[in-house]
């Protein structure tokens, strides 16, 4: 009995630890890590976007060679958005012809996505490292959060969701990412439905502004 007490007693602070443990790996991947968008490499992913009913809404397709070099569409649809820097168009397809929209984007885009990322690794909650798991046929590192933008502008809108990310161990980069739970400021009602992209990575992805 006086046994059982000592392990017991040693392996209580255990589960703390190792959930502080599991904070800390997850925010670092922020840093120079999978979560950081800024190191990731050229790549598409397609969105799949699932109702609470498990009837699919929707897929959206984007095309990505920076955070702020990107195309992106419903698929099916003739509605696409190509993003380079602040300035943005849109078109038919993802080939264009394209259209010069409006800027509605923050005038230094690539520092707001560098303050975002900052954000959600400071307001990260609830991470949980499960290891490798077995997923549709490959063997990936699975770690989950709930995390959110701070409140901004004048009317300080942020916006949160929780996260399950797949990690390629060999690559060191995201293979799946899967979101639900979303919130944000301009609504009581959590969203539950779920997105789930698939990441292909593709160097020779160039995302040019339109001559």
């Amino acid at each position: 009995m006086r046994l059982f007490l000592l392990i017991t007693a040693a392996l209580v602070p255990a589960a703390p630890a190792m959930a502080y443990d599991c904070h800390d790996r997850v925010a670092a991947m922020f840093d120079g890590g999978p979560l950081d968008p800024f190191q990731r490499p050229p790549h598409s992913y397609a969105n799949t976007v699932t109702g609470t009913d498990g009837v699919v809404q929707y897929v959206f397709d984007v095309w990505w060679q920076t955070p702020v070099r990107a195309i992106s569409g419903m698929r099916g649809g003739a509605l696409y958005t190509l993003m380079v820097g602040s300035d943005t168009w849109t078109g038919p397809s993802a080939k264009g012809p394209w259209t010069e929209m409006m800027n509605q984007l923050p005038e230094d885009h690539e520092a707001y996505q560098r303050e975002v990322v900052r954000q959600q690794q400071t307001n990260l909650k609830g991470a949980d490292c499960a290891g490798l798991v077995e997923i549709d046929g490959h063997t990936l590192d699975k770690v989950s959060f709930y995390t959110q933008t701070d409140p901004t502008g004048d009317m300080g809108s942020w916006f949160g969701a929780s996260n399950t990310v797949y990690v390629d161990p060999e690559t060191g980069q995201v293979a799946r990412w899967d979101m639900t739970g979303f919130t944000n400021s301009f609504s009581q009602t959590v969203t539950l439905d779920n997105h789930v992209l698939i990441f292909t990575y593709d160097p020779s992805i160039r995302i040019e502004a339109p001559q």
